[in-house]
């Protein structure tokens, strides 16, 4: 599960909703000086999986439910750590489009995912391993677990349930009446209409303002008690 969206205004807002069922990874929250992310574990290496940085670099990395395409493969550019790179700063978005570009894009060996790229200047990149990427021009982009790229003719009603399609219709019309001044406050609240509590709940809710460069954050052990933190520029 999971749902992302950025929204260019008079500012940039980035918002992400993470949700995860019990005890399916080895997650933790990393606030940090220059970025904020959720990281993931794995065979001891951490992924920073979903966030943001001080350069106003965001990436997320959700679920795809469509498990045929994009297998990991070799030679192909892994999504997942285009995406550590990217909200890390090691990549900014003319790189990370570029990577995009020059190689095909697989996942994780037995992962199926897909990413939303945003940054400073409101930009919005989304790449999906086996179908393809696409620039986004619109004013919003949102993102849950079913393959945009994909017509939606072709997606598979058994994985319905695990799509998100009512949760991005839900962000989508929140966006669409949003003014041109919406801030962190706002985002938070749209992440709020999206949260879920059963089955994959939402573990972690975070909002990111360009102009402020500050992160508001909410965790479900800690009852939605936001924090606000303020991020330093990135040095990759």
């Amino acid at each position: 599960m999971c749902t992302g969206f950025i929204y260019k205004g008079n500012d940039v807002i980035f918002g992400y909703n993470f949700d995860l069922t019990d005890g399916a990874w080895d997650f933790g929250v990393y606030p940090r000086k220059d970025m904020f992310f959720v990281g993931i574990k794995v065979n001891g290496r951490l992924y920073k999986t979903h966030g943001v940085n001080g350069n106003g670099q965001f990436g997320c990395l959700p679920y795809m439910n469509a498990p045929e395409y994009g297998a990991y493969r070799r030679g192909g550019r892994r999504l997942d750590l285009l995406v550590n790179d990217y909200i890390g700063g090691k990549l900014d978005y003319d790189d990370a489009l570029a990577a995009i570009q020059a190689r095909p894009l697989v996942n994780a060996p037995g992962a199926n995912l897909h990413a939303l790229f945003g940054d400073a200047q409101g930009r919005m990149l989304l790449a999906e391993p086996g179908l393809g990427w696409r620039e986004m021009r619109e004013k919003y982009a949102a993102v849950t677990n079913f393959p945009l790229l994909l017509p939606s003719e072709k997606l598979n009603p058994a994985l319905g349930g695990w799509y998100g399609v009512e949760r991005r219709q839900t962000v989508c019309g929140l966006l669409e009446q949003a003014g041109e001044n919406m801030g962190l406050e706002e985002a938070m609240e749209i992440l709020r209409a999206a949260r879920l509590t059963d089955g994959a709940p939402t573990r972690v809710s975070f909002a990111y303002s360009m102009r402020e460069r500050a992160v508001l954050y909410a965790l479900k052990e800690e009852n939605w008690q936001p924090r606000r933190i303020t991020l330093e520029t990135t040095k990759g």
